[in-house]
């Protein structure tokens, strides 16, 4: 029992088999999305592609508002790792011949949080679906403050040319999976998907740790 520390919900002690710093009382609240049809159509509403992986719906009052809140922020890749792993026992992996790419921060961003979470989460991923990671596939060209409370339609218009993506090279275009922390509007997953399309790779669908 020592070193593993204290839920992040309740404070109670942890054992063997909690997940990411969650005690197994306080996971077993969690919204889950499991892999499914209905999880499937809920998503896809929101980004128009294939859905690949969500862990939970966000909710403040059953505690998954706080596990993101405190992945993003608090400095914790291992936590990010952790679920990453949780999420894809749960979903099929993605077709052999698939790439894992986290949509990236820009640099500043990344300076301020110490480490990229959607990274994090394509870690713990691939770690049980085998697939490679490519983290330069895009990158984030423009800095803007948080669009927590915008709209689609808001998202759209501040994100367009944010993403570029690496042309296709010897190896020919990647068919990708897109790995972010958060699906709210989809406005960045069709942001990242255009900016891989353009340079000529495919973009299979995605993965999210949570729906807003």
């Amino acid at each position: 029992m020592m070193g593993l520390g204290l839920c992040w919900q309740c404070g109670v002690a942890l054992t063997l088999n909690e997940v990411a710093g969650i005690c197994p009382p306080c996971r077993w609240a969690w919204p889950l999305l499991p892999s499914g049809q209905a999880s499937q159509a809920l998503a896809a509403l929101r980004c128009g592609a294939q859905v690949w992986g969500l862990g939970f719906r966000l909710c403040g009052a059953r505690g998954t508002d706080a596990v993101v809140h405190r992945m993003k922020y608090g400095a914790f890749p291992e936590k990010g790792r952790a679920l990453g792993h949780w999420m894809a026992q749960d979903w099929p992996a993605p077709p052999p011949g698939s790439v894992l790419v986290p949509v990236p921060l820009h640099w500043r961003r990344r300076a301020r949080r110490g480490f990229n979470p959607s990274m994090a989460l394509a870690e713990g991923l691939a770690s049980v679906w085998s697939l490679p990671i490519h983290d330069k596939a895009l990158r984030r060209v423009q800095h803007f403050p948080s669009l927590t409370a915008s709209t689609r339609a808001a998202r759209l218009s501040v994100l367009e040319g944010t993403y570029a993506a690496t042309p296709v090279d010897d190896d020919g275009p990647q068919k990708v999976v897109l790995v972010d922390d958060v699906l709210t509007t989809g406005a960045t997953f069709r942001m990242c998907r255009r900016a891989l399309e353009k340079e000529g790779h495919e973009v299979l669908g995605g993965v999210w740790l949570g729906l807003a």
